[in-house]
């Protein structure tokens, strides 16, 4: 019988968080120790037609300290369980690992942290170099924020007021070859592909008013291989607004300029101003339904004035003027709940719509349902057989997905 198979980080950094549960004494007074699995069998059909069937799922173990009201730290190991030929592989990652303190009215944070300025779940200006964006995944039962290795000072001035500056590193290359890596190829990033900004938060008359500016030294890359700079350039100016209050339902607007540097800037100014603009919207409430049921709608929209404003089938994928975000979910009151989600490009009329539940059967224990159909044509962003312009099929996200599995938390 072969027998579960990890690879060595993963199973060394294991061991150590199992042996620091073991030997620290008093940790469960200092901590709270969260495990979560969850687990799916998977059904798609490729782009090529073919119908493909799989067993995945994730583990992680989370430790958040507890036992210093001026000191938070938390550490998070994840795994994500793929089930292969030779047993049950799994590619391991630490997703958080961070530590924050307050003094006074400073506060700090540095490691692997999330990363969230500006107001949006999918469709955020502030944000959009970190956020879900366009390509999101909504099978998911909830949304979290992006993390990522970051150095901030805050200096509040009153419960919903402060300044924050903020540093995020460029990325280490880990070279595949592992004599290369061995020999020192794997060099951090030099100091000119950092990330460093500011931001300033206040809340007058009741709605809260943000406003930031972060200087993104990396050519629009993010840490994943997906590009989300609105054009082309080494390094980028961005500044950014956002505004959030509640009207009836909870809104928020945002806006956001995005420069490059001198050699992709341009010929002129109103040219490179209106490149560059971004503006995301949305609207959410929760409404009490009888006695124990609630009903919650969302709705986000995503506009980019110099994009694409007509269908457009002559290159892979343009960038589109408009895209749209719609979310509703009824809770039922007794741990069950259903869901929609959709994603809409208005221009070429394709969507990623996505049904699920959830039902919470026993504490700790829910089952988990979604599904996902692309209404587009081939060459649309939500194909249902994604092609590219040569009318090969492409490496694009599923025209129909489902899986069904299960939550368990302890």
């Amino acid at each position: 019988m072969v027998g579960p198979k990890l690879h060595a980080p993963g199973y060394f950094a294991i061991k150590t968080v199992v042996l620091l549960l073991l030997l620290t004494p008093g940790v469960s007074a200092e901590s709270d120790i969260t495990t979560k699995l969850e687990l799916f069998n998977s059904v798609q059909r490729s782009a090529d037609g073919s119908w493909l069937h799989s067993g995945a799922g994730s583990a992680s173990i989370k430790i958040d300290q507890t036992g210093n009201s001026n000191v938070r730290s938390q550490f998070e190991l994840t795994a994500a369980i793929i089930p292969n030929n030779t047993g049950i592989d799994s590619l391991q990652s630490i997703s958080r690992a961070y530590g924050k303190f307050r003094f006074e009215s400073f506060r700090g944070v540095i490691g692997k942290a999330p990363f969230s300025w500006g107001e949006g779940l999918i469709f955020n200006a502030a944000d959009e170099i970190f956020g879900r964006g366009t390509g999101a995944n909504l099978m998911q039962q909830e949304f979290e924020d992006s993390s990522a290795w970051i150095t901030s000072f805050s200096r509040y001035f009153g419960p919903f007021s402060f300044v924050e500056m903020l540093v995020n590193p460029g990325l280490i290359p880990i070279p595949e070859d592992a004599q290369l890596a061995a020999a020192g190829g794997a060099q951090p990033a030099g100091l000119e592909e950092t990330r460093a900004g500011v931001r300033i938060v206040t809340k007058p008359g009741g709605m809260k008013l943000e406003g930031g500016y972060l200087f993104d030294g990396r050519d629009g890359i993010t840490e994943g291989p997906a590009p989300t700079a609105l054009q082309a350039g080494d390094f980028y100016h961005r500044l950014y607004l956002s505004l959030q209050g509640n009207l009836w339902l909870d809104w928020h607007v945002s806006s956001s300029l995005e420069l490059p540097d001198p050699n992709h800037i341009a010929d002129s100014a109103p040219a490179a101003l209106w490149k560059g603009q971004l503006y995301t919207v949305g609207v959410y409430s929760m409404l009490p339904v009888g006695y124990d049921d609630t009903l919650s709608f969302r709705f986000e929209a995503r506009v980019h004035p110099a994009g694409s404003w007509t269908q457009d089938h002559s290159t892979n994928y343009p960038t589109y003027g408009i895209f749209n975000y719609g979310e509703v979910s009824y809770d039922f009151g007794g741990g069950f709940s259903v869901l929609g989600r959709a994603l809409l490009n208005p221009i070429d009329l394709s969507a990623r719509i996505t049904p699920g539940f959830s039902w919470n059967l026993f504490q700790g224990f829910t089952l988990l349902g979604f599904a996902t159909v692309q209404t587009g044509e081939p060459l649309d962003t939500y194909a249902w057989e994604a092609k590219d312009t040569e009318g090969n099929p492409a490496i694009a996200s599923s025209g129909l997905a489902m899986q069904l599995g299960c939550s368990i938390i302890y």
